[in-house]
Order: structure tokens, then C-alpha cells, then sequence
């Protein structure tokens, strides 16, 4: 995702703060082992200062510190932005208690953070970019697509979403096209996947998962019927594992994966991308991601085009920001003028 698309975001927050001196200052809370967060933030935080506001990096380093962290920083701010960071959706409850009890609303980058702490995000389907992730890989393992071409993919139908009980505390009123997160809803069904294994021929895919979390259960869910569909669910053996949030456990997944030959790894989260990529870096075993946000960021690629190039490709888990800008300004203009 290019950086401009990032810039829409911090210009949102920008108007959203500028509309009254009392929501002049944002708190950008993100863990600082995350690249994707980092890369966010820090251009949020640019842009912000370029309209003169006040805007601070609330980074902490682990699950261990964030209750701290924020309880000693959030007096400072009006309100506070969360990006696509897997740590702090891994801990919506600590920051649903502090965020609530200060009456802060939070700024989600995704759907699960909605749900545990936001009060509006406007969230892709997980389970959909699991399904096209794994959709993905039976071109590949098939011969359809090469993966050195591949471009990564994104959620072409995020949807306006936004947490009741959240809003109606802070008074927040959101227009009738937007989504109770907590309400039940029909999910879209991807239209099947174009080829098929014909040939009954066998395959072996490991899944690497960063946390157990509604998300990317859905994303790897979303893959495994994916693949069950296009190569035949006697064909293909799927070992699924999970790395309980630990970046060296993600490494010991991939490096296992590999030394069993699988024909391809799936990567749920961006360590989990970074280890497999890794681990795979002289074999070349195919890779997808998905839950993964800036592929350039997390591969450290300079002005990524949208290709990795290489044998990694994937699903990226971030919503359009320029919808994303338009939605924060429509949402909050009344309540910040308040």
C-alpha cells in the first residue's frame, strides 16, 4: 500500500481534530515489535504536526505493558487511534476499560478492535481474504499463477461498521447505512474459485497462525475452505498451528514446515509472514499471507509496487483509507464540535 493512501488516514484525523481545540490531540497506540504499526503511525503522527496539531507515538512493547502505558498517557489525549496491530487486538479488554472509563472514544483499524474497544472502523471481511488467499494457492500449486508475479490482494467490499454501546455512550450518532459490529449479519460468499484439481494430485500446507483471535480464525477458516474446494479435501493435508503470539514460536513453525517439504505455507499475520519468508528464503516454497497489512513494510522492500517478487504473495487486511477518511469525517464532524 503506498504511503499516500496512509496519508488520507492522518488527513482524516487531522480534520477531525481540527474541528475544536478540545479534540486537538491524538494518541496513536501501537506495539512497538510490529512493522506495520510503526510505519503507520509515524506517518499519522507527520501529518498530523503538519496541521499544526498535537500528536504523540504511545508505543508499548509487549501485552505485559500496555495497561500501563496507556493508563499513564491517556489524560494527555482527546482520543485515540489504533491502526491494524495485531498486539492490540489481542487486548481490546484493557483498552476497552481505561478508553471507556477517560470517555476517549478509539479510532479502529479493523473490526475486531471495533468490537472490543472502537466506536466505528470500517472493516474488510476476514473471512473473505482467507478465501481468496486460498484461492490463491491452488492457482499456484496447480500452475495457473506464478507466484513471482503475483500481485498481493485486498478487500474490494469493506463495510461501514460501528460499536453501539460505544456510540451511545459518547453520544456519537452514525448514519443509517452503518453496521452494528456487535450484530449478527450474513457474510458475502466468495464465488467459487475458477480451476480445480482434476488430476487428484496431493499437496501438503502448513498454516501458520500468529494468535488465536475472531480475525484471523476467520482468514485461516476462510483459506482452509478455500483450498478443501479447489484441490479436493482428500487431497490436500492441512497442518494447522499456532503461535500464541510469539514471534520466536512463528520462526520454530516455519523452520518445521519446511524441513518436512510442505508445497506450500500459509502465514497469518505479519510474523508469521516474516518467519516463513525467512525460512523459506533458499528452498523458495511457495508463501501466501493474509492479516497482513503493508507486504513492503513487513518484507522490508523499498517503494513496493504491489509485487513481492519473490516467492511470497498474499492478502493484505487493510481497508481503503481514502473510504476510511471519508467515514471518520462524516461520523465525527457533530461530536467533536460538541
Amino acid at each position: 500500500m503506498k504511503k499516500s493512501l496512509f496519508l488520507m488516514a492522518a488527513t482524516a484525523l487531522a480534520c477531525l481534530a481540527g474541528c475544536s481545540s478540545k479534540h486537538a490531540n491524538v494518541g496513536l497506540l501501537y506495539c512497538s515489535a510490529e512493522a506495520n504499526s510503526i510505519y503507520q503511525v509515524n506517518v499519522v503522527k507527520e501529518e498530523l504536526e503538519k496541521k499544526g496539531l498535537t500528536a504523540k507515538l504511545i508505543s508499548f512493547s509487549d501485552s505485559n505493558d500496555i495497561s500501563s502505558v496507556l493508563s499513564g498517557n491517556i489524560k494527555y489525549f482527546d482520543s485515540i487511534y489504533i491502526p491494524t496491530d495485531n498486539t492490540c487486538a489481542a487486548n481490546t479488554e484493557i483498552i476497552n476499560n481505561i478508553a471507556r472509563s477517560n470517555k476517549k472514544p478509539v479510532y479502529a483499524g479493523e473490526e475486531g478492535i471495533c468490537k472490543g474497544c472502537g466506536a466505528i472502523t470500517l472493516s474488510i471481511n476476514y473471512y473473505n481474504i482467507g478465501f481468496k488467499t486460498g484461492e490463491m494457492a491452488v492457482d499456484v500449486l496447480l500452475g495457473h499463477s506464478d507466484i513471482k508475479t503475483l500481485p498481493i490482494a485486498y478487500d474490494q467490499n469493506p463495510v461501514k461498521k460501528y460499536n453501539k454501546t460505544i456510540c451511545d455512550e459518547l453520544g456519537i450518532t452514525v448514519p443509517s447505512d452503518y453496521v452494528d459490529v456487535n450484530s449478527e449479519s450474513v457474510s458475502s460468499t466468495p464465488a467459487p474459485i475458477a480451476f480445480q484439481n482434476t488430476s487428484n494430485q496431493q499437496f501438503k500446507i502448513g498454516i501458520s497462525q500468529l494468535v488465536q483471535h475472531p480475525a484471523l480464525d476467520a482468514a485461516t477458516n476462510g483459506f482452509m475452505d478455500a483450498v478443501k474446494q479447489g484441490l479436493g479435501e482428500s487431497n490436500v493435508t492441512l497442518d494447522v498451528r499456532n503461535a500464541s503470539n510469539d514471534i520466536a514460536t512463528c520462526s520454530v513453525i516455519a523452520n518445521n514446515f519446511v524441513s518436512h517439504n510442505y508445497d506450500l505455507i500459509m502465514a497469518n499475520a505479519t510474523p508469521a509472514l516474516q518467519a516463513a519468508a525467512n525460512a523459506t528464503s533458499q528452498n523458495k516454497i511457495p508463501v501466501l499471507g493474509t492479516s497482513v497489512t503493508e507486504y513492503g513494510v513487513a518484507l522490508n522492500i523499498p517503494n513496493f509496487s504491489g509485487v513481492v517478487g519473490t516467492n511470497v504473495s498474499g492478502t493484505s487486511d487493510l481497508a481503503p483509507l481514502t473510504e476510511q477518511a471519508n467515514m471518520l469525517a462524516e461520523v465525527f464532524k457533530n461530536f467533536m464540535t460538541k
